[in-house]
């Protein structure tokens, strides 16, 4: 019983989800908009819209309409909607509604009580709409509403304003958040916020407001304060000048005041009195240089307290007391000077944990700056004037981290500044001015772990940091250390030489950037534990062979770049941890795989001199990643030249010229080869391969373009490398923009190599002699290969193929002198009417011969003798009626007979009992009627035969025997079904396969009628009548035409033609219509090029419509040479020619240049938008883009033509770029017919021949346009 109220239970809910759903799912968004859902239980919708702007016309309410009928009146055309009904927005679930505007220069207005039906909406944003004012009843009936965000975003400040009144948000109770920023707004009502009991958050950034006196907390009717509750106030990026002390003094429950960004220069002492419960406060980049010392007196829980980027000089004593729960101070970016802080200043922060005084005017440190800081974890210090640090200053900072002096004026630090923290892990003293430190300034800091020395004027590595123990990380880059010794180099009593003795945990040592020419053999016999070595940028020209030998042996990361190192000999071998080496940019001339260690996985060595990558001893490395692009590579690379473990290899710019076969095979890891820029012309088909890939690899991507390759016969495997399916080559990743020398284009250019043909990749020949051949100097020699005259011979690589092309060549007898060695022959096309004897003797290797379609009517005796290899015969479509026996005797080996469509009546039955390998046979479409098919037996390998459409016989022994004969062999008479018998071979009789011969009798008189198929499909004697075509007894109802299926004579002769003309007439005609539709545009160009005829368009200038120009062009600066070269001078100089008008040439350069582009837009019958990759980035097009979109919306009679220079410019366009060009032509440079379809886009012509400053340049633009016919 339980079990099955369970059950209930559950159907009831998913019934009642499924009800949700589907009441969810007829959500309807009007117009434009777009929804989503909140909450997929209660089904509440977030609806975006995207308008023009609000308009009392879009936003009105229209009740008394259906929603179909106002659902039609949406605004569909034009560029932007600004007809959206926000009464047609639903009210059950909309819960959240975003109004966005796209026209930020037009005024947006709300009608009263617009919204009013949405009774259930809780949040309401409004953005990008320049609303003007809001008196109060827009917002009306949106009790429900707790979030209200109006942001017009005006593009400066003084052009809109939006303006409240005491009313504005009187219908508003329960609203919590409120958005006003980004409206400019300069004054509030006193009350505006007093109904507003529920806020909370209250945003008011990016205004103009100028003070505290209106900001809309105070009732004067009452008399009384508002806005109790608000917690969060944001005021930045206004204009405020002054906090006064009444100006959020009300505000007692405030915890976080944005204050940043304003114009700040002077805070009352009590401003912030009343505010107890403030946490954080902000008053960053104003204009304050001084603060009242009780200021923050009473603000006992304030935890941030931001300051920065001010004008703060001095802190006055007590201006931080009592603040005993900050946590982070910021006084960065200020003018704080050292003689402005004393004992007293920090003197109560005890909890603060981040100081932050850089960027400021220190000048000293004393040790009475942070006495009672004891928590203090982090001190930044940086940027200041500070040069002296005194003895102790941070010895009571207990806790500190992180000690950030960067960028200071420090020249030296002395034996007692860092006394004192002992919990230092982090010093930073980069960008100083320090030439000496001493020996035992960080003796007390033994927990320190980074040092940053980085940019001082350190001319050795100070020996102080011999104290570090406990020190990974040292920094000295650009320094003017010069050299470096090691207490291994004979001087121990210099300072260098115990500087390193006790860094043993040191991992990391950067000396970068220094003039270090040399260095000690044992310097890095002191440090067990480096791992990290940055030389690059000295002035290295050579290390001594083994200088890092037994030395460190953890080692992993050694950059020495930049250098002027020219070899590498001896230098890692035995450095068995290593795994990245850089030595790029120095001027290496000879790498051999034996210098590098075994271990090594990343190897940078780009933009040396090497010119060869040699692996002499054949030794294998591990490395992974292997640059040796910007060389002078240009040896061949081999399967040891590169590691098997590679999975980079980057070996650009270099002058490779070959890659021997099976390189790659055994580099089964390789993820990305690089081998761009070379000089690669050619490449086996071998170069390339790989072992087999597992497919749970992806394969590797090569990049080869730009190589000048010179693709003949060797290179066709090439272009389907990346459809390969072996899994054994590599996907080519920039396939589609290589290209290669075609060897039979007679401009000899280069063309992609994805648009090659495959006939352009076999090699061409006229004459080959083997060599073996020995009788090459006679003209009878079998050996000797020569192309017949007017024929095309191709070979590939192995001369396995080799293809004479005869085709179509007008021959009428087979031309002599073909190749003895010839695998292909194609005559077909011509006219040789007969085959003489021996007509191909002697060609042994043919395997495929075409001879279709070439007029044949007949055979002679031993035409195909010699053919012994013979395997493919094609001979349909010809005119041979008889094949006497002898014609295919020698053809033992051929496979494919091809005869069909021929006027064949007589086989002998030994035609073809000698091809004894034959496989398939076409015999259909011809006039057989008596064949013994059934002699076909005798060859044991026939696998496909055709018969059909032949004139078969329908005489009972014979349709008998033919078709048991079919049903035995149904497996290879693939047309079985279609075979039909016919009488006198005029009238088609039923299908064979179908017929039942068991009443057949051997009647055969056919004029009598006897021995026909009767009405069962089996066969019967006696007289029958021809009745209308079908067949019945005298004196008896014909019912024979309803079972047995086949054509009457008497509607094939009288309606068969007639219909079979209609249907390909209807058929004719909706192909033309549908060739119209898809083509109408094509064809409007092609008549209008051609014959000068509009479709639908006037063909000359009306008086009233005569503008000044025919064209104003829009371009940016950088396509100039475009327009005045090539586009100007053929519409200018063209016919019929153009007045066009251009920026740049014809408009005057004066400050009121906006006023003379909308002239010259209205003074044009069209606006020509040159669209390439700069046009977009240029605000003065985008200005004239909108222009000209605008001029279409007033004049109908003016277009936008888009011309494409790049072809990616579409995809940058911003939305509303989009939405101006949406319905205009847009014609790519470098298409078909482009100055015919640019030339119908634009207006008729004046009639006039050409303009009197027009120069002669026809030959200018022939040639281009020829140049542009050709990228075509």
């Amino acid at each position: 019983m339980e079990t099955k109220v369970s059950m209930y239970i559950i159907v009831l809910y998913i019934l009642m989800v499924t009800l949700r759903v589907t009441k969810g799912t007829q959500y309807i968004a009007p117009g434009e908009c777009k929804w989503s859902h909140i909450s997929s239980l209660k089904f509440d919708v977030s609806l975006t819209c995207n308008i023009g702007y609000l308009s009392p016309s879009s936003s009105s309410s229209s009740s008394s309409s259906s929603y179909s009928s106002s659902s039609s009146s949406f605004s569909s055309s034009g560029s932007m909607n600004h007809g959206l009904n926000l009464s047609l927005i639903q009210a059950d679930h909309t819960i959240s509604l975003t109004l966005i505007c796209d026209d930020s220069f037009a005024e947006s207005k709300l009608d009263n009580s617009s919204l009013s039906h949405l009774r259930n909406l809780k949040s309401l944003t409004i953005e990008a709409c320049q609303l003007s004012y809001l008196n109060g009843d827009e917002l009306s009936g949106l009790e429900s509403l707790r979030n209200l965000t109006i942001r017009s975003y005006v593009p400066t400040r003084g052009y809109r304003t939006l303006w409240l009144n005491h009313s504005s948000l009187k219908h508003l109770r329960k609203l919590e958040q409120l958005d006003l920023g980004f409206n400019n707004l300069v004054d509030l009502p006193a009350d505006l916020f007093c109904p507003l009991t529920s806020l909370k958050v209250l945003n008011l950034t990016h205004n103009s407001i100028a003070g505290f006196g209106s900001l809309g907390v105070v009732d004067h009717t009452f008399g009384h304060l508002c806005s109790q509750e608000l917690q969060e106030l944001d005021l930045s990026f206004n204009r405020i000048d002054f906090i006064s002390q009444t100006g959020v003094a009300n505000l007692k429950n405030l915890r976080s005041l944005y204050l940043q960004n304003n114009q700040i220069a002077e805070v009352s002492e009590i401003s912030l009195s009343a505010l107890h419960r403030l946490q954080i406060i902000n008053l960053a980049s104003n204009q304050l240089n001084h603060l009242p010392s009780r200021l923050f007196r009473d603000s006992i829980e304030l935890q941030e307290l931001h300051l920065q980027n001010n004008s703060i000089a001095s802190l006055e004593s007590g201006l931080l007391g009592g603040l005993s729960k900050l946590l982070l101070l910021n006084l960065s970016y200020n003018q704080i000077s050292s003689e402005n802080i004393n004992s007293e200043t920090f003197a109560d922060l005890i909890r603060v944990i981040i100081l932050d005084l850089s960027h400021n005017r220190l000048t000293r440190i004393d040790k009475l700056f942070f006495v009672n800081l004891y928590s203090l974890q982090k001190l930044n210090l940086a940027h200041n004037q500070i040069t002296f640090i005194e003895d102790y200053s941070f010895a009571l900072l207990y806790n500190l981290h992180i000690l950030i002096l960067d960028g200071n004026g420090l020249v030296k630090i002395d034996p007692y500044t860092f006394n004192g923290p002992n919990l230092l892990r982090g010093l930073s003293l980069n960008a100083n001015s320090l030439t000496a430190i001493h020996r035992d300034a960080f003796k007390n800091c033994s927990s320190l772990q980074d040092l940053q020395l980085a940019s001082n004027n350190l001319k050795e590595i100070p020996s102080a940091i011999s104290h570090l123990m406990e020190l990974t990380n040292l920094d000295l880059s650009d320094n003017k250390i010069v050299g470096i010794n090691s207490t291994s180099s004979g001087n121990i009593n210099s300072d260098n030489a115990i500087t390193m003795i006790n860094l043993k945990h040191l991992t990391r040592l950067d000396l970068s950037k220094n003039k270090i020419s040399n260095l000690s053999r044992n310097f890095f016999k002191d440090l067990p534990s480096l791992q990290y070595l940055d030389l690059s940028g000295n002035l290295l020209n050579g290390l001594e062979p083994g200088l890092f030998d037994d030395s460190a042996p953890t080692l992993t990361t050694i950059l020495l770049q930049d250098n002027k190192l020219t070899d590498i000999n001896g230098l890692f071998i035995n450095l068995i941890n290593l795994r990245h080496l850089n030595v790029s940019r120095n001027s290496i001339l000879w790498f051999e795989y034996a210098f590098i260690p075994e271990s090594l996985l990343i190897l940078d060595a780009h933009s040396n001199v090497i010119e060869e990558l040699s692996n002499y001893y054949k030794v294998e490395r591990r490395c992974t990643y292997l640059d040796f692009s910007h060389n002078h590579i240009y040896k061949e690379i081999n399967t040891w030249s590169i590691p098997n473990s590679t999975e980079t290899l980057l070996l650009n710019n270099n002058n490779l010229t070959s890659i021997l076969p099976m390189t790659f095979a055994t580099k089964v890891n390789l993820k990305h080869v690089d081998l761009r820029y070379n000089r690669l012309s050619s490449l086996d088909m071998n170069a390339f391969r790989f072992k087999s890939i597992p497919s749970s690899r992806p394969l590797p991507h090569f990049l080869i373009s730009n190589n000048p390759f010179y693709c003949d016969c060797n290179m066709e495997w090439l272009q389907r490398v990346n459809k390969d399916e072996t899994r054994q080559y590599p996907l080519v990743r920039d396939l589609d923009r290589i290209t290669c020398q075609l060897p039979f284009v007679r401009e000899s250019t280069y063309l992609p190599l994805v648009k090659a043909n495959s006939s352009n990749f076999l090699c061409k020949y006229k004459t080959h002699c083997f060599a073996l051949c020995h009788c090459c100097e006679f003209d009878a020699c079998d050996c000797k290969m020569t192309c017949p005259d007017n024929c095309t011979c191709y070979y590939d690589q192995t001369w396995a193929t080799n293809i004479v092309d005869c085709s179509r060549r007008e021959y009428v007898h087979v031309p002599s002198r073909i190749p003895m060695d010839v695998t292909d022959l194609y005559l077909d096309g011509n006219q040789l009417s007969s085959l003489s004897s021996h007509t191909f003797i002697g060609r042994k290797n043919m395997l495929t011969l075409y001879l279709n379609n070439s007029g044949i009517h007949s055979i002679a005796n031993r035409t195909f003798n010699g053919l012994q290899v013979l395997q493919v015969l094609h001979l349909e479509h010809n005119y041979i009626t008889t094949l006497n026996g002898f014609e295919f005797e020698s053809l033992s080996r051929l496979r494919e007979l091809h005869l069909h469509h021929n006027r064949i009546s007589f086989i002998n039955s030994r035609t073809f009992s000698n091809l004894t390998s034959l496989q398939v046979l076409h015999l259909e479409d011809n006039f057989i009627s008596d064949y013994a098919v059934w002699s076909l037996n005798y060859n044991q390998h026939l696998m496909v035969v055709h018969i059909s459409n032949n004139l078969w016989s329908c005489r009972c022994d014979f349709v008998s025997r033919l078709r048991d004969w079919m049903r035995n062999e149904a497996a290879y008479v693939k047309d079985k079904d279609t075979i039909r018998c016919h009488y006198n071979n005029t009238t088609i009789g039923p299908f064979i396969w179908q017929l039942n011969s068991s009443k057949c009798t051997n009647y055969s008189d056919i004029s009598n009628h006897r021995g026909l198929i009767d009405s069962h499909g089996g066969f019967s004697g006696g007289n029958s009548v021809v009745i209308g075509g079908s067949l019945s007894r005298e004196g008896s109802p014909s019912t024979f035409a309803n079972e047995v299926s086949f054509f009457q004579n008497s509607l094939v002769q009288s309606y068969m033609p007639l219909t079979i003309g209609l249907i390909a007439g209807i058929v004719a005609i909706i192909l033309i219509i549908v060739l119209i539709t898809i083509y109408h545009k094509e064809i409007k160009v092609w008549i209008y090029s051609n014959y000068g005829f509009r479709f639908f368009q006037k063909s000359h200038y009306p008086p009233e419509t005569e503008r000044l120009f025919d064209g104003f062009v829009s371009y940016c600066k950088k396509d100039e040479a475009f327009i005045s070269q090539i586009l100007a001078p053929e519409l200018e100089c063209g016919h019929p020619p153009y007045r066009l008008c251009l920026r740049y040439r014809d408009l005057p350069v004066t400050e009121y240049v906006a006023e003379a582009i909308s002239e010259a837009i209205e003074s044009s019958h069209r606006t020509i938008i040159l669209l390439s990759d700069q046009y977009y980035k240029s605000d003065s097009c985008h200005f004239e883009l909108k222009v000209a979109h605008q001029e279409c919306q007033v004049n109908l009679n003016h277009k936008i033509i888009v011309v494409v220079l790049d072809k990616n410019s579409l995809n940058h366009l911003d939305a509303d770029s989009k939405l101006c060009i949406r319905s205009s032509p847009i014609i790519h440079w470098g298409d078909r017919r482009f100055w015919e379809k640019l030339r119908y886009a634009m207006p008729p012509g004046r009639g006039l021949s050409k303009p009197l400053n027009c120069p002669d340049v026809r030959a200018s633009i022939d040639f281009k346009r020829a140049i542009n016919l050709h990228a075509v």
